[in-house]
């Protein structure tokens, strides 16, 4: 695919992104789903960079090149996006709703990131697989439940204290 189409799929990726911010977050919960993206950002980043640094992916067209080795795009903007609202759409649920959720918005977004490795320049792997995908993905989406869990758990604590 030429350079046109990946940087068309990299606009088309940040307005759905906006829509959904816009649309579909319930900003009733502001303060938890504010958090939420700023521990996914950070996460991401973090374990995206690592994972580039073993050479495992490349992002070879990207957001600011220069600047970023790995795609800021995903990893602090529509990856955190989806954190909120798999979180949102498990607010109520059970351990079952739970994990079965994570299953599935991983497998989503595996399905729609094997296709742009196969045929785009925006991901690269080597060293990687879509498995690994899923499982990460899978994993941080688990791991920031858990982390909503505490951060409410230790809003209501803390309010009775002052």
């Amino acid at each position: 695919m030429s350079l046109y189409w990946d940087q068309l799929i990299m606009i088309l990726s940040f307005i759905i992104t906006l829509l959904l911010v816009i649309y579909v977050i319930d900003w009733q919960y502001f303060r938890i789903w504010v958090a939420v993206f700023f521990f996914q950002c950070t996460l991401d980043f973090i374990l995206g960079s690592t994972v580039h640094s073993l050479r495992l992916l490349e992002y070879p067209v990207r957001l600011l090149p220069k600047y970023f080795e790995t795609s800021i795009l995903f990893e602090i903007w529509a990856f955190p996006v989806l954190c909120i609202l798999y979180n949102q759409t498990t607010r109520t649920r059970g351990l079952g709703g739970i994990i079965g959720h994570a299953l599935l918005f991983s497998a989503g977004i595996t399905a729609i990131e094997y296709p742009l490795e196969l045929y785009t320049n925006l991901i690269k792997y080597s060293g990687w697989s879509w498995f690994a995908t899923f499982s990460t993905l899978t994993l941080s989406l688990l791991v920031s439940k858990i982390f909503v869990t505490f951060y409410r758990r230790g809003c209501i604590y803390f309010s009775k204290k002052i």
